[in-house]
């Protein structure tokens, strides 16, 4: 299901960096979209940047599916593309 959420102080304050440090400009909702409906896409893009994504990835990828790592549903899908710097893939094994 996609829907509109409401995004918590938390996320706007984390996010404000990419507003110029002005939380009045970070929006206040999102879109989001739930893993079934991400699942039913004919072919997936995995986009991941930086170290600070390095153990989401591994787990994501690597890890067993569960759902404590709801991105670790991509492995059952049939056409996933991960493009990942070296940062990003560093525990990749």
């Amino acid at each position: 299901m996609t829907r509109v959420v409401e995004l918590s102080e938390r996320t706007r304050l984390d996010n404000a960096r990419f507003f110029g440090d002005r939380i009045h400009d970070v929006p206040r909702r999102a879109i989001t979209q739930g893993l079934a409906t991400i699942c039913r896409a004919r072919s997936i893009l995995l986009l991941a940047s930086g170290a600070g994504k390095a153990d989401a990835l591994a787990a994501a990828l690597g890890g067993p599916v569960s759902a404590d790592v709801p991105a670790s549903v991509l492995q059952r899908h049939a056409d996933v593309t991960v493009v990942a710097d070296r940062a990003a893939s560093e525990r990749m094994v």
